[in-house]
């Protein structure tokens, strides 16, 4: 056996585990008595330095009782550095009875990090004895006062090192008692052991089949007794094992008469397998094609189920299960289906009659017609659907189109057209209206200045000077349209460009605003122009949505969002401004018209306020949304690009609008 081997086998064996709990026990032993020892040692070892440290201060109290009654600090100094000579002296302090320090030297040890040990005694000033009279009277002697207090504070270095010294050398006996006991132990161990380990050996080569084994007894103990019977245990398995080979022998040749006749049934079994195999291997394909066509299903962009004609439903793929948000255990029958889908009960029954009719159709080898459908998702939402039916195999196969993007994409570029023709017409307009405009202005401007203003054409000719400026304004909104609207962007505060608009809507208004915006607000790159137009445009809205009163709340934030819908686009600073009114709101139906051009419910209206303002934040870079609920208020929110830095006070970056300018006077409110 190899030493590998045989210290495995001493691992497990009974005399391994008495000798790892006696060393165990003995070490445990050890190691407690040697621990309290150490501990009892170090604490008596601190004692007595605290108690030489305490006698060391009494001392010093005695020395200096005179010079600190006196209060003399130099002679108190000179006792305190005399003290502080001693090497495990690390600070004197020597106060007064007031506790003013009247002497502190402090001894710095290099290296030492050691607790320290600190005794305090009180100084006590000396009494004059009792007079004859006053010991006849019975009078007691009065305690002392005290005059001070002397503080020494030694290192513990000397104790850590002595604690160190005296720790080794109790490991390194504690560790020579446990050898000494374990090596005892194992010869003890290995005596007690060895006719159990005989007798072990035995019964392992008889395990191996080793039967003509025999033991050698030497005692007549337990173990000898054991040996006894395992070698006559080893006589009668010998003799079993004579005999069972006899009868194998004739086991043998009656299962070669068997084989033959196996052989013969073996052939009959073998056609049989083949048989069955290629009809495994049958319908094995089947249900592969059947998953590749699921797999198939699952993954085409279009919803796909199948039913039977009683209307039990077999498959509905991955599109339908997704895009509907039901799942396919909620899909048993087609008439729950339908339930879900279609709450209305009037459209449920005008959808199944246009379903039975494609099916009629498709049974009857027809064209089939499709039709449309508007499905309501789980989350409420409304999705419009292609359907298509089809007869395959007697199953009943439905295919769903989902055409919701298209028709928005459709809507989104008839609107983009139509804006782009509007923005081409206006900008014409605006061009030549524009010039006409200037002339007007400019004679009668120098009409006015031959009349005296008391003349009766003076005041006439200054409300046709302001009516052209309003309409200069209309002229600048339709330029936002035109392809010459583009901004000049400069570096700008909306901070400050939100406060001049407030100021200049809301002036003789009822209304009251809050305003929170942040003085680290970040700067825009905008045309201050363009975007004061916004600004005031959403203002006199809501200024108008609130005749009565009450209270404009407007409120921006630094935020980070993905510049447009490309997914996986990288975070961009933006700078997001609401501005929230308390009036009536605006109804759903007419919500969604609010930004298109000359669309207005006001008598005096033009529609061009709201749509300029979506128009300005677009070519901006930025985007506008409506919030807004009949009779709780309309919230706008404008989202525009950010520089990611604060502006400075005192920049070069703003400039001052003229009022008249901003286009759009009593009706840039419009929409």
């Amino acid at each position: 056996m190899s030493p590998l081997a045989h210290l495995n086998t001493f691992r497990y064996s009974f005399q391994y585990k008495l000798f790892l709990i006696f060393t165990l026990l003995t070490g445990l032993v050890c190691i407690l008595f040697s621990t309290l020892y150490v501990v009892s040692e170090i604490s008596d070892a601190r004692s007595v330095a605290a108690e030489q440290l305490r006698l060391q201060a009494a001392g010093l109290g005695d020395e200096i009782r005179l010079a600190l009654y006196a209060g003399n600090r130099e002679t108190l100094n000179q006792f305190a550095r005399d003290a502080a000579r001693n090497p495990l002296i690390r600070r004197v302090v020597i106060s007064d009875a007031a506790g003013r320090g009247l002497a502190v030297i402090v001894s710095e040890k290099s290296g030492d990090r050691s607790e320290p040990i600190r005794e305090t005694v009180t100084v006590a000033g000396s009494t004059m004895g009792l007079s004859v009279d006053d010991a006849l009277n019975g009078e007691r002697e009065k305690a002392p006062s005290a005059i001070g207090t002397v503080r020494l504070e030694r290192t513990s270095a000397d104790l850590v090192a002595s604690a160190r010294q005296m720790t080794l050398t109790i490991c390194l006996l504690g560790f020579g008692f446990w050898l000494l006991v374990s090596l005892l132990c194992h010869q003890v161990l290995r005596r007690v052991t060895a006719s159990f380990n005989a007798l072990m050996r035995g019964l392992e080569r008889v395990r191996q089949g080793q039967y003509d084994t025999r033991i050698a007894v030497r005692s007549d103990d337990e173990p000898g007794r054991a040996g006894h019977a395992v070698n006559e245990l080893a006589a009668s398995l010998r003799m079993r094992e004579e005999e069972n080979r006899r009868l194998n022998q004739e086991l043998m040749d009656a299962m070669e008469e068997e084989r033959a006749a196996r052989n013969q049934l073996a052939a009959i079994n073998q056609t049989l397998e083949r048989e069955m195999a290629e009809r495994i291997q049958a319908e094995q394909a089947l249900r592969e094609s059947e998953s590749n066509l699921r797999t198939l299903m699952d993954m085409m962009p279009v919803g796909v189920s199948w039913s039977q004609p009683d209307g039990r439903v077999e498959y509905v793929n991955d599109f339908i299960v997704k895009s509907s948000g039901f799942g396919r255990d909620e899909f048993p029958m087609a008439d729950d289906w339908f339930c879900r889908v279609f709450p209305d009960p009037e459209y449920r029954a005008h959808i199944a009659e246009l379903r039975l009719d494609a099916l009629a159709c498709a049974a009857a080898g027809e064209e089939i017609p499709s039709y449309e459908a508007r499905v309501t998702c789980r989350d409420g939402s409304v999705r419009h659907v292609l359907f298509r039916h089809q007869i395959c195999m007697g199953r009943n196969v439905a295919i769903m189109v989902d055409i919701t993007e298209r028709e928005l994409f459709q809507e989104q570029m008839i609107k983009s057209q139509k804006l782009e023709s509007l923005g081409v017409l206006a900008g014409g307009i605006a061009h030549n209206f524009n010039n006409v405009l200037t002339g007007v202005m400019g004679y009668i401007s120098f009409a006015r200045m031959f009349l005296d203003p008391s003349h009766k054409s003076h005041a006439a000719l200054g409300h046709a000077e302001e009516a052209s400026r309003r309409a200069a304004g209309m002229a600048n909104q339709l330029l936002t349209f035109a392809r010459g609207g583009e901004p000049i962007k400069r570096r700008a505060s909306l901070k400050r460009l939100v406060d001049e608009c407030l100021s200049l809507a809301l002036n003789g208004t009822t209304v009251r605003r809050v305003v929170d915006i942040p003085d680290d607000l970040h700067a825009v790159m905008a045309d201050e122009g363009q975007i004061t137009q916004v600004f005031h445009n959403i203002i006199l809205n809501a200024a108008q949505a609130m005749g009565e009163g009450g209270v404009l709340r407007v409120r921006a934030e630094n935020i980070s969002m993905a510049r447009g819908r490309r997914p996986g686009a990288p975070q961009e600073p933006y700078i997001r401004i609401s501005f929230t009114d308390q009036g009536e709101g605006i109804p759903a139906t007419i919500l969604p018209k609010i930004f298109d051009p000359y669309f207005t419910t006001k008598s005096t209206g033009t529609g061009l306020g709201l749509a300029s303002a979506h128009s300005i934040v677009s070519r901006h870079g930025g985007m506008i949304a409506v919030d807004s609920e009949p009779g709780r208020g309309t919230c706008f929110s404008i989202s525009l690009p950010s520089t990611g830095e604060r502006l400075l006070p005192g920049g070069d970056v703003t400039r001052r609008l003229n009022p008249g300018g901003q286009g759009g006077g009593q009706d840039s409110g419009d929409g």
